[in-house]
């Protein structure tokens, strides 16, 4: 059974550097559904309230996901996501430690961010990473078909759903069964 557009987001940190060795960190949230990226924040420092300031963005312009999907990272086990999730009546779904896998379409998006964009750019500053940043989202959403969707990119995938009742089994990412939604991992 395939995921419904918003049934689940994925999140998740990646860090690099830029200038003197100086780091700073990505939030990534993706639509699983699509494996379509709905933002990449990059900043010196992510709290839990930024997050969830992020969050109200994406739901004003996607609607609500039915759950996110988080390791237990300091930001997402914050008091400001723990409020943010009860007020916003989201469902959040922690992995267990140490297994990545468990949230595998984002650690997926994780591989294709650092492989084709992280480990091949320097930056110059925290304005330069945001700017490259912006690009190879456009072209992971827009120009880049992947073979889990059929050879479609994310855009496509969601302009197919949203203009046809009657969408391809394929056009969505299948599920792996009732258990991997919730598998016990809730907040």
């Amino acid at each position: 059974m395939p995921l419904a557009p918003g049934a689940r987001w994925s999140m998740d940190f990646v860090s690099d550097t830029f200038g003197a060795s100086r780091k700073f960190m990505i939030l990534a949230i993706n639509d699983d559904c699509f494996r379509e990226n709905l933002c990449l924040i990059a900043d010196t420092s992510i709290s839990g309230a930024r997050v969830a300031r992020e969050l109200d963005t994406l739901v004003r312009l996607y609607g609500k996901p039915a759950c996110i999907v988080s390791d237990n990272g300091t930001e997402f086990t914050s008091r400001a996501i723990l409020e943010w999730a009860g007020k916003n009546g989201i469902e959040w779904h922690y992995i267990d430690p140490g297994k990545p896998q468990q949230n595998g379409f984002i650690e997926s998006f994780n591989g294709s961010l650092r492989d084709e964009f992280l480990n091949e750019e320097l930056f110059d500053s925290l304005a330069d990473a945001r700017r490259k940043l912006a690009i190879w989202r456009y072209d992971y959403n827009h120009v880049r078909p992947h073979s889990s969707l059929g050879n479609r990119t994310p855009a496509q995938a969601r302009r197919a759903f949203e203009q046809d009742e009657a969408i391809t089994h394929d056009a969505l990412v299948q599920a792996q069964g009732a258990s991997y939604l919730t598998a016990g991992l809730s907040l």
